[in-house]
């Protein structure tokens, strides 16, 4: 790769729904900038993108990946994304460490539950956006209805930097709206058809209303002259897609390549440079501005396992550069790091690099404590990114290892995997007595279960997750309890005599002595509490957590020779028990607030399916052709939501959920809870 400075730097990512075409866009884009001889493909497997065996076995990007192209004296660094929701967090990472996005819609479907997740992504980095319309020769194709539903879902400075002549099987080329020039259906030159002309003229018409709007000094020119000079038109539309109020379309087709050269002119000459990129924030909120000069500041967006080198970190460099092998500091781990071995990538190729310049994207091996999200910079001026914000897990299940002994390795892998992948997370829960994971689907964990099998050598099973059921009572309730044994020997005394009050929800639980007269000896309260607290962790109506009770005890009896702090101990844990089913004692499970995302055409399905799981339709809000709805439903009926979610909006709708409170299960679930809780224990 030959030499290249900050300002001919571009770092663009793909985004949009999943199976639109962004790959092969992709590939398509190194193919017209000559980076490549042959164009790749998802299908045959020879995608220079989708290079790993995964992403090839599975036909799908499930990670981000990177090319690099030479244009117009640009190299332009071309970052891959995944579509599918499960992977939304390489998607998320690329885009914070772009200089600009580009939106791949297809020209039949439009904007997409996806698209508009994507979109979002993008407007929360504040990165510039420019729109891909793909495979415009579809049947059913129709740009001006896509453009007129992306203005109406995403923004209305929407305008068309080229636009087809034709569409679906009328295509017949691409009219590029800046340079009034157009080529065929296989990119050859071919004059502007004219029954195109006018179209033309009323593109070109909004986007120098849109340039001029960008600047006081170009608005006071475009009303003098009612046009703009080329290089004032130029000036208006960099200083508009940078400060995000405009977002220019383009279109073609992927396979077969066409209008590639219009998008790359584009890149090159609208999306800022790195030199230009708004600055990023401290956690001391301070502004890292990209200064060529400045102390070495970097942001890791993505950790990988290579079976050749070992673990991976792909970073950008925000500010200063390195050259050579360096000591950083990881700032947000506290550790130093040999910065020694590092590459530039592109696709499965890396080439190693002597040095790197603010606005580089490359790979760093053999770095012991750096993962995804860590800022890493100089020693000498440190400093600490704020993170990047990733989604919260919507999927979750037990995982066991197939072998037993295998748990420690098993534990290992998952945190290492966890430590690569913000969305993955996995926790050991003595609650429920199991350990689990949670994804951003089902494709997600059992893409992690295979990484966990061909890095780690541990085969794992998931399985439906046990419920963090609590207990609590409805009623105050009094009662006693003597433990009185005699073994020959000395014998076991403890009489206690106990009060149970409910306390509001989410008090907790509280232990109080209203014992008077010595009745039970004070040496002896501590062990009638301790006889309580062993009680709480396995509850005796479902074996779960009990909260929001408050044990009083106020009486009780002692033996001068066999009374001890065991006997009170085991009185207090019996009397509690024998309370608590006695106060009308109740099972509380959580309930998860949900925010689905859904077109319009299936919201009646998906409202009678959250019926059917129990839950409760808080609220619903338009937003575009889509509908957000807003929910609460037990978490015991939302195991494996996303998969009938996409069954039933045909892969169109998204949902994200947290946590939101406990509540009483009804009646006739605590039945049969109770009942499972008893067949389990005499098993």
């Amino acid at each position: 790769m030959k030499e290249h400075t900050p300002r001919d730097l571009r770092n663009v990512c793909f985004i949009g729904h999943g199976s639109v075409g962004k790959t092969s866009l992709c590939d398509s884009l190194l193919l017209a900038a000559g980076a490549v001889e042959r164009l790749g493909s998802v299908t045959e497997g020879t995608s220079v993108f989708d290079y790993s065996p995964e992403s090839r076995d599975r036909r799908q990007s499930l990670s981000s990946s990177i090319a690099t192209c030479e244009w117009k004296n640009c190299r332009i660094n071309i970052i891959d994304t995944p579509g599918f929701a499960d992977f939304y967090s390489e998607t998320i990472g690329a885009v914070a460490v772009s200089d600009g996005a580009v939106l791949v819609l297809d020209c039949a479907s439009g904007v997409e539950v996806g698209s508009l997740q994507t979109w979002g992504f993008a407007s929360n980095a504040k990165v510039p956006v420019f729109i891909w319309v793909n495979r415009i020769d579809r049947e059913n194709a129709d740009f001006d209805r896509v453009i007129a539903k992306a203005r109406e879902t995403l923004n209305r400075r929407i305008v068309p930097l080229s636009f087809p002549a034709g569409s679906g099987s009328s295509f017949a080329g691409i009219v590029d709206v800046l340079s009034g020039t157009a080529v065929d259906a296989s990119g050859k030159p071919m004059p502007v058809p004219e029954s195109e002309r006018e179209r033309l003229e009323t593109w070109r018409h909004e986007l120098v209303e849109s340039a001029a709007e960008s600047d006081e000094a170009l608005m006071e020119s475009f009303f003098a002259n009612n046009s703009l000079a080329p290089e004032e038109l130029d000036r208006g539309l960099r200083i508009a897609v940078a400060g995000r109020q405009l977002f220019p379309v383009f279109c073609g087709n992927s396979v077969p390549p066409c209008g590639q050269g219009f998008l790359l002119d584009g890149l090159a000459s609208l999306i800022p440079s790195p030199l230009d990129r708004r600055p990023e924030i401290s956690d001391q909120g301070q502004e890292i501005r990209p200064d060529p000069s400045g102390p070495f500041v970097a942001r890791v967006f993505k950790s990988t396992m290579d079976r050749h080198v070992g673990d991976m970190v792909y970073f950008r460099v925000l500010r200063g550069g390195v050259e050579g092998s360096a000591e950083v500091m990881n700032s947000t781990k506290g550790v130093s790091e040999r910065l020694g071995n590092y590459y530039l990538v592109s696709g499965g190729r890396r080439i190693d690099a002597e040095r790197l310049v603010t606005g580089d994207i490359a790979a760093a091996a053999k770095l012991k404590s750096t993962t995804t999200n860590d800022t890493i910079c100089d020693r000498q001026k440190p400093v600490q990114l704020v993170p990047v914000s990733y989604p919260a897990p919507v999927y979750r299940a037990a995982i066991a290892p197939k072998k037993r002994g295998e748990e420690d390795k098993m534990g290992a892998g998952l945190s290492k995997l966890s430590a690569q992948d913000p969305s993955f997370v996995f926790r050991i829960e003595p609650e429920i007595g199991q350990t689990t994971v949670s994804g951003m689907g089902e494709q997600h964990l059992s893409t992690m279960l295979n990484r966990l099998r061909d890095y780690f050598g541990v085969e794992a099973e998931l399985s439906r997750p046990r419920i963090a059921y609590h207990e609590t009572i409805s009623w105050v309730v009094s009662g006693q309890y003597k433990h009185k044994k005699q073994t020959g020997g000395r014998g076991q005394y403890g009489h206690v005599f106990m009060r149970l009050e409910p306390l509001p929800r989410g008090a907790g639980f509280q232990f109080a002595s209203e014992v008077v007269g010595g009745t039970v000896p004070t040496k002896f309260i501590p062990a009638v509490e301790k006889g309580v607290l062993e009680c709480l962790d396995n509850g005796p109506v479902a074996g779960s957590k009990v909260v929001d009770v408050k044990a009083v005890v106020y009486d009780g009896s002692s033996h001068p020779v066999d009374s001890s702090d065991m006997a009170f101990k085991l009185a207090a844990s019996k009397c509690f028990k024998q309370l608590m089913l006695q106060a009308s004692p109740q099972v509380l499970e959580p309930i998860m607030n949900l925010e689905i995302t859904v077109p319009e055409e299936f919201m009646g399905d998906v409202i009678g399916d959250i019926n059917s799981r129990r839950g409760r339709i808080q609220g619903m809000d338009a937003e575009g052709g889509f509908q957000v709805i807003r929910a609460l439903a037990p978490e015991a009926e939302l195991y494996q939501y996303t998969s009938a979610l996409r069954s039933l909006t045909q892969a169109r709708g998204s949902f994200s959920q947290s946590f939101s409170h406990y509540e009483p299960v009804p009646r006739e679930i605590q039945e049969r809870i109770m009942a499972e809780t008893a067949r389990e224990e005499e098993d």
